[in-house]
Parts: structure tokens; C-alpha cells; sequence
């Protein structure tokens, strides 16, 4: 898939947040953002999952599956708050959950752009630089991608917390999740001057948080993390 477009809106899990994914998408819309992906977890969450997939379909957003729609397929971890079951959705709905691919990559002026729940085709990877709470996560699967050098950015959800990640030729970015109270919210990033723009919901409205120029590349792999990482400031503080 292509798109002439720089600037593309990201959305994080969604986890069935039908009215906050109805703000995020037409915000979009009134800010001229025509490109938009989201990272999957549709289901499993407070609100209407049947409105969401309409929602998407009719926005055209580019949308992959996440370990959530793996599990509901397969009637696991249905113990989980706010699961839902095949009979919670329609027809139509289960329809399009099954047609979701694990990952997708779009050109995008010239880049290209992987869009996945995890790491790849693997819908729970992930990967963490490592930080004084967190010890690091690598991931030979990022490692490989980097490594091929045909992604220049690598777009995820999964961790619920937005975070940018430069390696040596490509940059990832977690888009975080739209669910929950701590920093629901979603960004746009523009891949022609390299900068991402994150916004929350806060009280019912959507703030802008932070505008980020992306940085010189810290790694060459998930190898090379250290463990001493401080992420930047893509949410409220």
C-alpha cells in the first residue's frame, strides 16, 4: 500500500473505547490526516467493540490484530476484565477481526512503514531499552528487521505506554492505547520532517502533550541496550 501523504495519524490498542476512537478519528479528519493505522486490541474492553470495527472500516484505517483478537478466536483468556466472547459480536464484526493481518508495511513519501501489535508477526513481542524500574527486553525479531534495512519505521502497540525508539535506520514508535486513565490518547507523525506529536484525553477534551523531533539513532539493535535509558516525555508528567 501506498499513501502521497507525510503525516499519519496513530492509534495505540483500542480495546473497544468506541467514543474515544470516534474523538481520535475525527480529529484526523478535521486536521486533514487522511493516513491512519491502528495497532489492534480492538476488543476486550469497556465499550462497544461492534461500533469500533465500524468505525475503522468506515475511517479506511489501516489496522492489524493484536494477541487479544488471537485469543477471543480462540476462546482463551476469556477470565480477563471486560472480555468479550464470538456471541458479543456481530457477524460483520467477527468478519473483519478474522480478515486482520499480524503486520503490514505502507510506503509513505518514499519510507516504509511497518505497522504490527508486537514485534513483527509475533503479537506479544516487545522490546524495552531498559531503564532503572525496567530491566531491557530485546527482541532477535526487531534485530532481523533492522538488520534487512527495508523499514524505516516500525509503528507497535502492545505496552500501553507511548515511546519512541531510535535505531541505526529505523525508528520505532509504540503508540500506546487509547483505554484506561493513565495517558489514553493516540499521536500523529510526520515521516517527512521526522516528528511525532502526542496528544491525551483528558476530562473529555484532547490535549496536545508533546511535539518531538525524532533523535539521532542510540542503538544499532536491541543488542546494544544498556539498561541506563530515559524515555521522553510523550505523556503527562
Amino acid at each position: 500500500m501506498k499513501t502521497q501523504h507525510s503525516k499519519i495519524g496513530l492509534l495505540g490498542d483500542v480495546h473497544s473505547e468506541d467514543e474515544r476512537l470516534e474523538a481520535a478519528l475525527t480529529f484526523f479528519r478535521a486536521h486533514d490526516i487522511n493516513t491512519v493505522l491502528c495497532t489492534g486490541d480492538i476488543v476486550d474492553g469497556p465499550g462497544d467493540p461492534n461500533r469500533c470495527v465500524e468505525l475503522l472500516q468506515s475511517y479506511s484505517v489501516h489496522t492489524v490484530a493484536g494477541n487479544h483478537e488471537r485469543w477471543l478466536l480462540s476462546d482463551k483468556a476469556r477470565g480477563i476484565p471486560h472480555a468479550h466472547r464470538m456471541h458479543d459480536l456481530e457477524p460483520k464484526t467477527l468478519k473483519f477481526i478474522r480478515s486482520l493481518p499480524k503486520s503490514l508495511t505502507i510506503e509513505c513519501r518514499g519510507q516504509t512503514v511497518m505497522l504490527c501489535h508486537g514485534i513483527g508477526d509475533h503479537d506479544m513481542g516487545k522490546v524495552w531499552p531498559g531503564t532503572d524500574r525496567m530491566p531491557p527486553e530485546r527482541s532477535d525479531i526487531l534485530d532481523d528487521i533492522i538488520k534487512d534495512g527495508a523499514v524505516q519505521w516500525l509503528i507497535n502497540g502492545h505496552l500501553h505506554f507511548k515511546t519512541l525508539l531510535p535505531f541505526h535506520n529505523l525508528t520505532l514508535i509504540n503508540a500506546g492505547t487509547l483505554t484506561g486513565e493513565r495517558w489514553p490518547g493516540f499521536s500523529t507523525l510526520d515521516v517527512q520532517i521526522q516528528a511525532l506529536q502526542t496528544y491525551e484525553f483528558v476530562e473529555g477534551a484532547i490535549k496536545p502533550v508533546a511535539f518531538l523531533d525524532v533523535p539521532e539513532p542510540l542503538w544499532p539493535n536491541t543488542q546494544a541496550f544498556t539498561g541506563d535509558w530515559q524515555p521522553p516525555a510523550l505523556y503527562r508528567r
